[in-house]
């Protein structure tokens, strides 16, 4: 199956098998979010999940730890350590 992945900044939308990385799908796609380190420990590729989080795979304990740093709302990701399982709209926030 695939899933609908929404780039809101470009307003560009693609199509990926289900359990992608996001990393790989906004690589592929040529969507403007920068990644760093691309292993969850920088923040520059935080996005929003608009749409469908429950369609992303679970936060890493590093992910997570990250996150809680920065107080982020729950409906925020580092693109680089999220698998796609379902359609998303993602905005990009970065650091």
């Amino acid at each position: 199956m695939s899933a609908k992945v929404h780039f809101l900044l470009e307003d560009l939308l693609v199509e990926a098998p289900e359990g992608t990385p996001l990393q790989r799908i906004a690589d592929a796609a040529g969507a403007d979010i920068t990644f760093g380190c691309r292993t969850g420990s920088c923040g520059t590729c935080r996005v929003r999940v608009v749409e469908g989080l429950a369609h992303c795979s679970d936060m890493g304990t590093e992910e997570r730890d990250f996150l809680r740093g920065l107080e982020a709302p729950p409906d925020q990701r580092l693109a680089c350590q999220v698998i796609i399982h379902g359609d998303v709209a993602i905005d990009y926030l970065g650091l």
